[in-house]
């Protein structure tokens, strides 16, 4: 093989080593590339079936919230007491179970006795009996026993072999509190319909099989046996096109119930078929091109390189002008006799380009930097600035190179600060220097650090106004979640002499007292009423709550605002007019973020009216437009001036007095409706008030 020419010889092994390459990609993709794609086909199946166990969790949730909302109602509470009929006529009639999506509701008493009990058939819209079953789950000796005093239970029972999701709860009174006269129940049907609702909810085919269903995968059967919960997901190939998932669903015991199976086509597979056909076609396209690639580079630079080197040095070595250059670039072995020539040139040339470049670099860096940058002579002569500095003191379009830093008076407090440093030898200097441009007050940070060697002075200036500016209105911020905080003391210390002034002035109602004094009396108990009543309002806001999105009645939301700010608004002749939407949709929303958005404009709204005209009319509407649940305020205020409209969600942005507001409640209800998906912004004109708009998605 030495006996053949060094092309020869790279054309073979360039060859061989393609060949080699391409036989193992080949193989490699098609091993490492399907798998990766049979993987990535399961995680899809997995969580697609998740997906099913997700939308039965979200379901039995919603029936619990519904089963909370009537087991929470004084309406329920009462029927349990006195068993009236008029509670079934008018809340348990065929339209409640069909608005409801029920097919079974039961009211047990606390000592376990059935009050009443009813079954639905949604799909024929008639009564039908009630399971004969349903009692063993009644029973203190089952173990899917409810509980009838306290807690709660959701889960599914299976109730003549059909599986029925079940969630119930105590019976309280409407503010929640015991104690429990009883046990609420609601139950649906996992039937046909239910079944197709949460395949359209899912988008996928989704059917519902027995335990005992043959066919099953192996170690489904298993882990049914075995009662065995370690895996809810198990996946099986029917064939090339289609794959189908498993889940297994358990009822209140842990047991298994049934089976969710989801047919799903096998289009990652196929892709991944075609898309590795297409690969080993490219890694195949790609084998030529980069064996006569390479072919062609070697050429270029290998051969043709030798054959120039050698008429280069002959030329340089016949002509004698060692001015001249070797044209061979690279740093192999070929272009060793190049650089030994060239060295001295190519190492000076560098240098001075490095020295350049460091220069302009240097020099870009003090041109952009924001701070004012300052370097004086031991003389106190500038012998250097920049523009930020010149911007900074009002000195552009002046040449201040070699003039005395004694001609720019807003440095006079700066050379008497520092003169002890200028006459010293420590290393560095900070200082604070204060002086005004064009009636601004401005406050600088000021460093001087000593130049070693040079004998200069370099000085940066930063500007901290706008610093200083934020820490006192965060401080004003931190006094008033303060003023919040003892408010809230201030509500829980009110409480216990309110209780006693209605416990004592209704005992004293009831001791046949003249009937002045009587009147007298009343009065007095109905103040401390409506006195209690504003404690518990100011407790309840001024309390932290953690951030929990819920489905919430914007109306309701308003409503509970407007009971804080009622007292207000008949002291200073505000009047409000609300026009809400009965059938305003829910909000999936943080009520107390919402609440503290709808009170931030309000107040702003307050505010205005009064420096307006000391009285005012706010108007409050509510209504659905496009999926969107849309909130209105309107005031008749002062309204905002054009140039700040783009301004108002700003943090700290205010056009009020010092005191009155910190700029940061309407950039703080921004922040609130933008993480809740939704928009806020103003329209207004100078002189004719102001309308703020809360637009957010609803459920």
């Amino acid at each position: 093989m030495y006996n053949l020419s060094i092309g020869r010889r790279t054309f073979i092994v360039v060859l061989c080593t393609t060949l080699i390459l391409f036989s193992m990609l080949f193989l490699i993709s098609d091993l490492m590339y399907m798998k990766g794609y049979k993987e990535l086909e399961n995680q899809d199946v997995a969580q697609n079936t998740a997906r099913v166990s997700d939308a039965l969790s979200a379901r039995l949730k919603s029936m619990d919230v519904m089963c909370h909302d009537w087991a929470s109602w004084d309406a329920t509470y009462q029927f349990v007491q006195d068993r009236n009929d008029d509670y079934i006529k008018a809340n348990l009639v065929n339209e409640t179970y069909a608005s409801t999506d029920l097919n079974l509701i039961a009211v047990i008493d606390y000592t376990g006795q059935t009050i009443y009990q009813r079954a639905y058939d949604l799909a024929d819209s008639k009564e039908i009996p009630v399971p004969y079953d349903f009692q063993n789950y009644l029973s203190p000796d089952s173990q899917t026993h409810f509980p009838v005093l306290t807690g709660q239970t959701s889960g599914i029972i299976m109730l003549s072999g059909v599986p029925m999701l079940t969630v119930c709860r105590p019976i309280l009174n409407s503010h929640n509190e015991g104690p429990s006269v009883g046990t609420l129940i609601m139950g649906r049907f996992l039937d046909a319909g239910l079944i197709s609702s949460l395949g359209q909810t899912t988008y996928l085919s989704l059917n519902m099989l027995p335990v005992n269903t043959p066919g099953l995968p192996s170690e489904l059967t298993a882990s049914i046996k075995n009662a065995d919960r370690s895996n809810d997901t198990y996946i099986q190939i029917a064939n090339n096109s289609m794959i189908t998932g498993y889940t297994l669903i358990s009822d209140l015991r842990g047991l298994p119930a049934f089976v969710f199976r989801v047919d799903m086509p096998r289009d990652i597979y196929a892709q991944g078929r075609k898309t590795l056909a297409y690969l080993q076609v490219s890694l195949l396209l790609m084998s030529i091109g980069f064996f006569f690639m390479f072919i062609f580079v070697v050429q270029k630079t290998i051969l043709n390189r030798m054959t120039a080197l050698s008429k280069s040095v002959g030329n340089i070595g016949s002509q004698g002008n060692l001015s001249r250059r070797v044209q061979v670039s690279g740093k192999d072995e070929l272009s060793s006799l190049a650089n030994d020539i060239n060295g001295m040139l190519t190492s000076i040339e560098k240098s001075e380009a490095e020295i350049c470049s460091q220069k302009e670099f240097i020099d870009r860096i003090l041109a952009k930097i924001p701070n004012a940058v300052l370097v004086i002579d031991k003389f106190k002569n500038i012998r250097l600035t920049n523009a930020a500095f010149k911007s900074m003191f009002d000195l552009d379009n002046i040449n201040l190179d070699g003039k005395s830093i004694t001609k720019i008076s807003a440095l006079n407090d700066l050379r008497s600060d520092a003169a002890g440093f200028f006459a010293g030898q420590t290393a560095e200097f900070r200082t604070e220097l204060q002086y005004k441009v064009e009636g601004v007050c401005k406050t600088l940070t000021v460093s001087i650090t000593r130049m070693q060697g040079e004998e200069l002075f370099l000085i940066i200036f930063t500007d901290i106004t706008l610093e200083l500016d934020r820490q006192d209105k965060l401080y004003l911020t931190d006094r008033l979640a303060s003023v919040g905080e003892m408010a809230s003391g201030i509500a829980h210390e009110l409480n216990n002499p309110l209780s006693s002034i209605l416990g004592l002035s209704e005992l004293l109602a009831d001791e046949g007292l003249p009937d002045s004094i009587k009147e007298d009396v009343t009065t007095i108990n109905g103040e401390a009423k409506r006195a209690a009543v504003v404690v518990k309002n100011m407790l309840s806001f001024a309390r932290k709550h953690a951030s929990s999105k819920q489905a919430v009645q914007m109306n309701q939301v308003i409503e509970d605002v407007l009971k804080l700010r009622s007292y207000h608004w008949k002291t200073n002749n505000i009047a409000v007019e609300c026009n809400f939407d009965p059938a305003l949709p829910y909000v999936m929303a943080d009520y107390f973020q919402m609440q503290q958005v709808f009170l931030n404009i309000i107040l702003n709204a307050e505010q205005s009216m009064e420096e307006a005209h000391g009285k005012g009319k706010l108007i409050i509407s509510s209504k659905h437009v496009g999926g969107l649940v849309k909130l209105t305020f309107i005031d008749d205020g002062l309204g905002i001036a054009r140039q700040n409209m783009g301004r108002i969600f700003d943090p700290f942005f205010t056009t009020k007095e010092v005191g009155r507001g910190t700029g940061l409640g309407l950039s703080i209800c921004y922040g609130i409706v933008t993480s809740h998906g939704g928009r806020i912004y103003a329209q207004s004109e100078i002189g004719k008030g102001a309308t703020f708009i809360v637009e957010l998605p609803s459920e």
